[in-house]
């Protein structure tokens, strides 16, 4: 069969990450395909907002909507985004895309910045301020240290680093931030205090891509399959079932992680048998005190029935009443506190020690 020439155009966002992310795959692509890739730029609806909760702002799909209607209206082949911001319910997604790709996941762990160098969330001081814009990082973070006020701190990754570095503008005794993101701009020293995933469990999908097109789209289809890692893909696609079960999204307290085991850590007995997964959630009250948890191994081939029991068994012990509490509750408003005035999210200006350095080459994102 006969391949086809026509140049792959990529529809992302325009914040410098997403652009990094977005050469990333266009890297790979060109390694498979050796056609012409070019790029479609899209300022979301996420990034037009810089103040306020994104929640509040209309939450699901801010920062996937016009990217993908890019791809529908066939001003691209495909879109590129990180796999948390998409919708987990299909009712709330743009109809007429597949997704095409999950390529090898990055590091799911979040990290502590701070310009003292703290090294743990125990190591801050008493009442000390940390930045999120999350509300399931704030409630873990209130779960182990409920004195801290947490503060909302939004912006691109340059943005959010230079309000914790620098000594101008409002204080931060530290922000978290997800790893992958540092690393994938090169910013890796700044993602050398990680907090463990007991302390800290990330978010469905975090460190993973979704790549979609059209699903009428057959060409493009069949040139993105190759960077799916079948790992990844079952990993997140399992969840994204048990934050949309939970009825809630990524902008609830809540915390999900499935990764692989290794075999030799397995009790399989036959070769069918050694490919297991584990499989964490926990979900917070906006206080951090009250605090639902499963965590279950099981063969990938059950992974699918122990989603459905696991969050049966949290629906019973009250999960939805505590979600919709947290939601009422505005997490990321701490009594007393102010939260600081936000900036625009365009690159910032250096601060002294920290500056922006070029978006990394390579195609890591699908190696590493």
């Amino acid at each position: 069969m006969r391949r086809s020439r026509r140049p792959i155009v990529i529809a992302s966002r325009t914040s410098r990450l997403a652009r990094v992310q977005a050469e990333l795959v266009a890297k790979a692509l060109r390694k498979l395909h050796p056609v012409e890739v070019g790029f479609h730029w899209v300022e979301s609806e996420g990034d037009q907002i810089t103040k306020g909760s994104l929640a509040e702002a209309g939450g699901k799909g801010l920062f996937t909507r016009r990217v993908d209607q890019a791809v529908l209206d066939e001003k691209a082949d495909l879109a590129v985004h990180s796999l948390k911001d998409l919708p987990v319910d299909p009712a709330e997604a743009l109809s007429g895309l597949s997704l095409a790709a999950t390529p090898k996941r990055h590091t799911v762990q979040d990290c502590l910045v701070s310009a003292k160098r703290y090294g743990s969330l125990t190591d801050l001081p008493q009442g000390g301020i940390v930045g999120t814009s999350s509300p399931r990082r704030a409630a873990q973070i209130r779960r182990v240290r409920p004195d801290l006020d947490i503060r909302l701190l939004r912006g691109n990754v340059d943005t959010r680093l230079n309000k914790v570095l620098s000594d101008d503008g409002p204080h931060f005794d530290a922000a978290v931030l997800a790893a992958a993101g540092l690393k994938r701009l090169g910013l890796g020293e700044h993602a050398d205090r990680p907090l463990s995933i007991e302390e800290m469990l990330p978010s469905a999908c975090q460190g993973a891509l979704g790549i979609r097109c059209r699903a009428t789209d057959h060409v493009t289809l069949t040139r993105c399959l190759p960077l799916n890692a079948a790992s990844t893909s079952t990993a997140v696609t399992h969840e994204r079932e048990v934050v949309r079960l939970l009825g809630a999204d990524c902008y609830s307290p809540i915390a999900v992680l499935a990764q692989p085991i290794d075999p030799a850590k397995t009790q399989a007995k036959r070769n069918a048998d050694s490919h297991w997964f584990r499989l964490r959630v926990r979900l917070c009250s906006a206080d951090g005190q009250t605090t639902l948890e499963a965590d279950e191994k099981c063969k990938t081939s059950e992974l699918r029935r122990v989603v459905k029991q696991v969050t049966t068994d949290l629906l019973n012990q009250g999960a939805k009443e505590i979600l919709a509490e947290a939601a009422k509750a505005r997490i990321l408003e701490h009594p007393g506190s102010n939260p600081p005035s936000e900036a625009p999210q365009s690159t910032p200006s250096p601060i002294h020690g920290f500056q922006s350095p070029p978006p990394p080459a390579g195609d890591r994102v699908l190696a590493e």
